[in-house]
């Protein structure tokens, strides 16, 4: 069987009690991040509310008769993330089945939808870690709870600031939706002057395929300023991993400066603020302009 093709198709009413006998299994129950046992009522009134649901897909793995899985996408309107999990049939564990139902499953959902996806795993889940690494799902966020993968193919690379990147930054500038530091953009004058004296403890311009599309920076505050026009969750989650791995937070100074990096993001940025959730970065604080 291991080598039949698996056929990938919606889910449908008919599928209720095979996905709750899976979603019963002690080692589902395990590796969720709700342990907590349904009863088939609320199991049956959950699977209908998914089906009708628009912004949620699952798909059914099958090879001839045989149910391998279930496919879960769940799309965030507000952040444009599409989070994804799989539950293998526990009869049909260990057979390199999760692989090919996963990435079978995305081709199917990309047929309706393209985006960009996430998934969240307990650290001892190393099986689900292995299966989503596999079909090009990177680690951007590790906690002790839960370990936060995405997939999206971009080349993504970081150039830090010099003064010949001065007429690169003032079209980046000027072409920037939501501001924070000023309310006019800075004249030609202004800019140049700005990035002579470079304030910042680093600052480095976002190149995708060697195109600038945005920059970020940090404070000796340890604030991180990011500005990115149309903010993708592969962007900031490969600005904020490039920050963790080369950058430590400054010492803390009680009331001035925390002993960890923030984010600070414009209020009118909502998509911003839920791709940083999205990373793993928890919300602190709004700050209110008197």
């Amino acid at each position: 069987m291991c080598d039949k093709k698996i056929d990938i198709r919606a889910a449908d009413r008919s599928d209720c009690k095979d996905v709750y006998a899976w979603r019963f299994d002690i080692v589902s129950r395990t590796m969720s991040f709700n342990s907590n046992i349904p009863s088939y009522e609320e199991h049956f009134q959950w699977f209908n509310s998914s089906l009708n649901n628009t912004d949620r897909k699952m798909y059914i793995g099958e090879i001839a008769s045989t149910k391998i899985g279930v496919c879960r996408f769940d799309h965030d309107s507000k952040s444009e993330v599409v989070e994804v999990s799989i539950n293998i049939n526990p009869k049909c564990r260990g057979r390199g089945y999760g692989k090919r139902l996963l990435t079978s499953s995305i081709r199917a959902f990309q047929e309706v939808y393209k985006g960009e996806f996430l998934a969240k795993i307990k650290p001892e889940n190393l099986a689900s870690l292995k299966i989503f690494k596999s079909v090009g799902f990177q680690e951007i966020s590790f906690k002790q709870d839960m370990i936060v993968l995405v997939k999206y193919d971009q080349n993504i690379k970081f150039k830090e600031v010099d003064q010949n990147d001065t007429e690169v930054l003032f079209e980046l500038l000027k072409q920037r939706v939501h501001s924070i530091s000023h309310i006019r953009t800075p004249t030609w004058d202004e800019h140049e002057t700005f990035v002579k004296a470079n304030p910042y403890r680093y600052w480095a311009i976002i190149l995708k395929d060697d195109c600038p599309i945005g920059t970020f920076y940090l404070q000796d505050n340890n604030s991180v300023g990011l500005n990115i026009n149309e903010p993708t969750l592969y962007l900031v989650s490969q600005v904020l991993t490039n920050i963790r791995t080369k950058f430590e937070p400054l010492g803390e100074k009680k009331s001035m400066v925390p002993p960890y990096f923030y984010v600070n993001a414009s209020c009118g940025n909502e998509k911003l603020g839920q791709l940083l959730i999205k990373c793993g970065v928890n919300p602190i604080q709004i700050s209110y302009k008197v």
